[in-house]
């Protein structure tokens, strides 16, 4: 092989071999000092977390800086395209925010974290540039393994030692289903790439009268709802609230952020490409009651949570109700919706999560972070700022004109509109009218209810300034794309047009 195609073949996965260079680094610097008797056995917990960002940051320059090129490695086990660059760059961008919001938690001590969060991240990336049966399960694997392990990193707490099991449990069985789906397709078709498996069910009839359809149809479906419940959707989303309420926070907010991006890039793919017209037909009632479901079950359980990480559970699976009329709608021109809608939505919980780590409460003899919503009474008195943030992003997750999770609504709703769902349209517009309700009581207990805690000025905690920084811009970014969204709009339509 020559360089210069050994260059062609290396170019588009640069980013994650320099990740994956510099974990194997990270380990080595990690494993060393922290077993080191001559530096006192140190915590390393300030060191790693620089290196850590170094990295990141680093990556995303690699990244912006890097001209994507159409390369197909080992007959299509891996693809880099404009969609798997665009969307690597969502992966890393959201990673440095998330960093950014956690960097300083009190509580991550151990340098295996940050290893496992680079690993996670590196998963997510060669996930979205999978185009084989046997590519996919691999990364699909090598992404879960890590989270189970971050969901239960806090070995003191038995929470964390649940949400680990549970996701472990729950992670099993949707592997399980994948594998058993891609195994029926397998040796039913005798192939695996996605491309040959496009061309050999071009034209395809599905007929359920023949054994052999129904076994295809069963495949697929099996294969759909593993990725479903990897996402957490309704009616597959009974681990979800429970894995968000058990995990420290910082994981939470991974949780919510960076699988939203691979699994969904991933469903995109396997389904605009995989399946046909003819399949869809079929595949699309399944869709349509999962979607459903998302959104009833989604604003019917966030209703009755106090705890602010369950209702950011049952939040999200509301939102994936929006994600699922684009695949209802089997219309790649409709792509661009979706990528404006999933854009803002994880701005809009990065700032969620930003929010809740600002502050502490007191509660003898020591200070600890909320996990009740009770927690906001009255933070206006003592918090303006951060409590009109807060006004601005809950108003945006209801979606109140004009912010822009209004329009991020209004242009998902509208393409369904062409597609003439106007009753999933009807029963979207009534649910969220009534999710205005709870976001609408959060506000109240910011601003008019009684005091039930004692809070920390936000100046006298190390970790707050950055924080409430960072949230007061990503705010005003909210208010600004509210106004002038065309960038992001372009942002949307690039990455549709490189699908």
């Amino acid at each position: 092989m020559s360089l210069n195609v050994l260059y062609i073949y290396i170019y588009p996965f640069l980013n994650e071999i320099f990740l994956l260079i510099n974990i194997c680094f990270f380990l080595l610097f990690g494993a060393i000092f922290s077993n080191s008797i001559k530096f006192n056995f140190p915590l390393l917990n300030f060191p790693t977390q620089f290196y850590f960002f170094q990295t990141l940051l680093f990556s995303f320059i690699l990244l912006i800086n890097s001209s994507p090129i159409f390369v197909i490695i080992e007959n299509n086990l891996l693809i880099s395209d404009l969609f798997s660059f665009y969307s690597k760059i969502l992966i890393i961008f959201f990673s440095v925010i998330w960093f950014f919001i956690y960097s300083l938690y009190s509580k991550i001590l151990n340098f295996e974290f940050w290893i496992l969060i680079l690993l996670s991240v590196v998963g997510a990336c060669f996930l979205i540039q999978t185009y084989d049966l046997l590519s996919i399960y691999i990364n699909v694997e090598f992404l879960s393994l890590s989270f189970y392990i971050l969901a239960s990193i806090n070995r003191n707490s038995e929470f964390s030692t649940e949400a680990g099991l549970k996701y472990f449990i729950l992670g099993a069985f949707a592997s399980a289903l994948l594998l058993l789906g891609f195994s029926l397709l397998y040796s039913l078709t005798g192939l695996t790439n996605l491309q040959d498996l496009t061309t050999f069910f071009t034209g395809y009839k599905l007929d359920f009268n023949i054994p052999f359809n129904l076994a295809i149809f069963i495949s697929l479906l099996c294969i759909i709802a593993s990725f479903l419940l990897k996402l957490g959707a309704a009616p597959f989303h009974f681990w979800l609230p429970d894995v968000y309420e058990g995990c420290i926070s910082p994981i939470t907010a991974f949780f919510t952020i960076i699988p939203k991006i691979a699994i969904l890039g991933l469903l995109i793919r396997f389904i605009f490409v995989l399946v046909n017209d003819y399949f869809f037909d079929k595949i699309y009632f399944f869709l349509l009651i999962v979607l459903l479901l998302s959104s009833f079950i989604g604003i019917a359980g966030a209703f009755f949570q106090n705890k602010w990480k369950r209702f950011i559970a049952f939040s999200s699976i509301n939102h994936l109700s929006f994600f699922f009329i684009n695949f209802c709608s089997f219309n790649v021109n409709n792509l661009n919706n979706l990528f404006f809608y999933l854009f803002f939505y994880l701005l809009m919980t990065c700032c969620f999560f930003s929010f809740f780590h600002s502050f502490h409460f007191y509660k003898f003899p020591k200070f600890i972070n909320p996990r009740f919503f009770k927690s906001l009474n009255h933070l206006n008195l003592l918090n303006p700022v951060l409590s009109f943030s807060f006004l601005i992003l809950l108003f945006s997750f209801a979606g109140i004109p004009p912010l822009v999770g209004f329009f991020s609504k209004y242009f998902v709703l509208y393409s369904a509109i062409s597609e003439n769902f106007f009753f999933v349209i009807f029963f979207l517009l009534v649910l969220n009218c009534i999710s205005g309700f709870y976001y609408i009581n959060l506000i109240k207990k910011n601003y008019f209810n009684n005091i039930d805690s004692i809070y920390l000025p936000i100046c006298d905690l190390k970790f707050s300034n950055s924080n409430v920084t960072l949230l007061s811009i990503l705010t005003l970014l909210l208010i600004l794309a509210s106004f002038n969204f065309n960038f992001f709009f372009l942002l949307a339509n690039l990455m549709q047009n490189a699908f």
